[in-house]
């Protein structure tokens, strides 16, 4: 019995599995009838919404990259974009570029879902990395939906996400792809060939491309683009040149005479005019210097150069061994200690090919073949330096980009070049009509054995580069009490209309002038003193310059990156003043224009000068420029010009009557024949400053004051206090002379910092500390400037 219920046991078991087997049979069946009838819808939807997401990233990546290059050539495009933040302002900003992608990508989500809802559609996108290294050739990736890397001979433009979609009415889930456009350009530096009237080059473009995941992130090799003839565009831009063959810094669109495709996506592309072919002076590569834009037919652009850096050499040119005469008028030599690391030159490059030191163009070599920087935002440039003047030590210094112009100072009618602040990095570094940027730069020679150093002025390919925040020593503060430059040797304390009482000293009554002060204890030395005329009573220098400094030192969009190089002071008035006397000013004797500035890593601080008179006016004593001392030097010395005799003899750089130790009388003490160097210092307390002058400004004391041209020392300030001054002056106080209306004095003054020994210094003690400054007054003038020339 018990083994008949067993059996029916196991037969209803076998009865109940095969009824579970038939259901889930016929289950299975209704399932694949399901998918089988509706795969071709998912498919399709699936397909259509794939590839319209890759036309979105395709038109966002056009967007950026069409902004980038020119807004204002696409804005029939790109302004469709403005309330997104895309716009002529942020043209160079591929973050506002980015941001208003994704934007957009929501919108196209949104869109998406309420299209396919009936599908129980829901989209949504991730942004990976993916490696560019093999389609660049230098490590490279985008991970951030887009990016560019563009100025270089391998360039390219990218987008990349993964797109993730679920039909849940369609019961489809969980569905990805790698969704990818891009274009790359190759462009091969070396041309096929050059003749009188054109140039013929070759390029490679690829487009798109597959992804390998055998790699992780996973890379990309682009497609051969054939297309570009019939559905993209290309163009080539040359160097534009002068009538005496040198390059200016602008650029021009050649004329393509002809385009060859040759498979493979290489094009072989012909030109006019022709353009000079170039040697790489590090690879020593040929190239002609070109730009290549090239557009697919979705938009996308990549700019391409066929050179990746610019290379020169600054020649230094001050002598090693300096003559001088003493004081009897013997002739002496000074040897320069091999250690000069105080020659530091803070140098610029325009972006019309120009190099300027202290405001004054420099000699180019005719050897040397500089081609304009491609045509980039400044953000992107970067500079590298040699120390030794090899290619081992060239490594990034900091770099910094202000904004001049050269106009007609309409008062005397003539150029000036002035700076008009720091530039705007997301800016072009093209040559301009009016505006030009300067990049500025130092080059340091600590070597006495070095006599030239190497530059390469380089930049970044990456679009989403930032101008780099290099560290300093400066900085500027301005509050209730300050309005200065600090500066680890002295601090300037820029006192004028605007902040008239300098801090524990005089209040100057909006007189501009600079009041050097002592870092560490803020105990002021006295004010530089721009220029001067006349007395007040007693009193010397009554009418001088009056009005309100303008400080530059962060970067427009940047403010919180300051100056890492120089912050400049711009004194602009035709208005003088009486500091002695509140209410005193006058707007009928001279203009001023003042550029002072205060320079990182050096001991110097470059005052250039602009005086127009106006109207003729008499005064009694005149003064180019002074230095005050609040009584702290108690040693002077003067170098004289050679322009005046003394004792019937005319020499150059005599120390006549000097140097002398600090007396109470004469009050003020004046000898004839003032040249290129002034100074004063401490012996005990080892501070030395001298007034160092151009070869011009020199040329104009006697221009103007003819042989009553003086070197003075004021012994003491009205109220008694023990002065102890340097300055140069066209005639003393006890002389009255006419200044003719027109009268225009242009001269550069030099402060500089010296000690009696120390790094870059001599061991000068006690009344031969001044030589410590005379080593290095030839790098301040203009037969000492250096040069520019190609690399050795």
């Amino acid at each position: 019995m018990t083994k008949r219920r067993a059996q029916m046991v196991v037969a209803a078991v076998l009865i109940i599995g095969l009824l579970v087997m038939s259901i889930l049979v016929t289950v299975y069946e209704a399932h694949t009838l399901f998918l089988t009838t509706r795969s071709p819808v998912v498919r399709e939807t699936v397909g259509a919404i794939t590839a319209d997401f890759k036309r979105a990233i395709a038109a966002m990546l056009a967007l950026a990259t069409r902004a980038y290059f020119n807004y204002s050539e696409f804005t029939d495009f790109t302004d469709r974009f403005g309330g997104f933040g895309v716009s002529a302002y942020n043209r160079h900003n591929f973050t506002v570029a980015r941001i208003a992608a994704k934007t957009y990508l929501e919108y196209w989500r949104q869109s998406i879902m309420k299209a396919y809802g009936e599908y129980g559609a829901q989209v949504s996108y991730q942004l990976l990395e993916l490696n560019l290294s093999q389609e660049l050739g230098r490590p490279r990736s985008v991970n951030n939906l887009m990016k560019g890397y563009w100025y270089l001979p391998v360039s390219g433009s990218y987008a990349y996400a993964k797109l993730k979609l679920n039909l849940t009415a369609l019961g489809f889930y969980n569905w990805e792809s790698d969704v990818f456009v891009g274009l790359t350009v190759t462009v091969y530096r070396n041309p096929v060939s050059v003749t009188a009237s054109n140039v013929t080059i070759i390029l490679n473009v690829r487009q798109d491309g597959d992804l390998d995941y055998s790699r992780n992130p996973p890379s990309v090799r682009g497609a051969p683009y054939g297309r570009l003839i019939t559905s993209g565009w290309v163009r080539i831009y040359y160097p534009e040149k002068d009538a005496q063959g040198r390059y200016t810094g602008a650029w021009r669109q050649a004329r393509i005479k002809d385009i060859t495709y040759g498979g493979m996506g290489n094009y072989s592309i012909t030109f006019e005019p022709a353009v000079d072919v170039l040697t790489d002076p590090l690879t020593k590569e040929q190239y002609v210097p070109i730009m290549v834009v090239v557009s697919d037919e979705r938009g996308i652009i990549v700019e391409a150069s066929t050179y990746k850096y610019i290379v020169f050499s600054i020649q230094r040119n001050t002598p090693d061994t300096l003559v001088y005469y003493d004081s009897s008028g013997q002739k002496q030599t000074l040897n320069r200690p091999s250690d000069i690391s105080n020659e530091v030159y803070t140098l610029e490059m325009s972006s019309n090919l120009s190099f300027y030191w202290l405001n004054t163009k420099l000699q180019i070599d005719p050897k040397l073949k500089l081609p304009p920087f491609p045509y980039i935002p400044i953000k992107q440039i970067r500079v590298n330096v040699s120390l030794d003047g090899t290619n081992a030590t060239l490594f990034e210094r900091p770099i910094q980009y202000e904004n001049w112009t050269t106009t007609i100072w309409r008062l005397a009618n003539i150029p000036v070049n002035l700076p008009v602040g720091l530039s705007d990095p997301q800016m072009d570094f093209v040559k301009g009509d009016k505006y030009n940027t300067r990049l500025v730069f130092q080059v340091k020679f600590p070597s006495t054995s070095i006599k030239q150093q190497l530059v390469a002025l380089w930049w970044l390919d990456d679009l989403d580069a930032q101008p780099a925040a290099y560290p300093t020593q400066i900085t500027y503060i301005r509050d209730s009490t300050h309005k200065d430059i600090m500066h680890p040797l002295y601090d300037v304390e820029l006192v004028d209309l605007e902040h008239p009482q300098s801090r524990g000293y005089t209040d100057y009554r909006g007189v501009a002038a600079a009041v050097l002060r002592d870092p560490q204890t803020d105990f002021a030395f006295g004010p530089y003193n721009l220029h001067a005329f006349d007395t007040y009573g007693s009193s010397l220098g009554r009418y001088r310059p009056y009005g309100v400094w303008k400080v530059y030192y962060s970067y427009l969009r940047y403010s919180w990156i300051q100056a890492p190089i120089r912050i400049f002071a711009l004194l602009n008035t035709t208005f003088v003043g009486n500091v002695y006397a509140s209410g005193d000013v006058r707007s009928d004797y001279y203009a001023t224009l003042s550029i002072l500035s205060v320079v990182n890593g050096t001991r110097y601080v470059p005052v250039l000068t602009y005086v127009y008179w106006m109207n003729s006016q008499k005064g009694k004593g005149y003064w180019l420029a002074t230095e005050m001392g609040r009584g702290v030097a108690d040693w002077f010395l003067y170098l004289t010009a050679g322009l005046q005799a003394i004792s019937n003899v005319k020499l150059q750089n005599r120390t006549y009557n000097s140097p002398f130790p600090w007396r109470s009388y004469p009050p003020v003490e004046c000898y004839p024949d003032p040249g290129i160097m002034l100074a004063h210092w401490s012996w005990s307390g080892d501070l030395g400053r001298a007034l160092i002058l151009n070869w011009n400004g020199v040329q104009k004391l006697y221009s103007v004051g003819g042989s009553d041209a003086r070197f003075c020392t004021t012994k003491y300030a009205p109220g008694g206090t023990k002065q102890g001054s340097i300055e140069y002056v066209f005639w003393p106080s006890d002389v009255e002379r006419t200044v003719n209306k027109g009268t225009l004095v242009a001269f550069w003054n030099v402060i500089f910092d010296f000690r009696s020994s120390g790094p870059g210094f001599g061991t000068y003690p006690g009344s031969d500390a001044w030589k410590n400054a005379y080593i290095y007054a030839p790098m301040f003038l203009e037969k000492y400037a250096p040069k520019i020339g190609p690399p050795p």
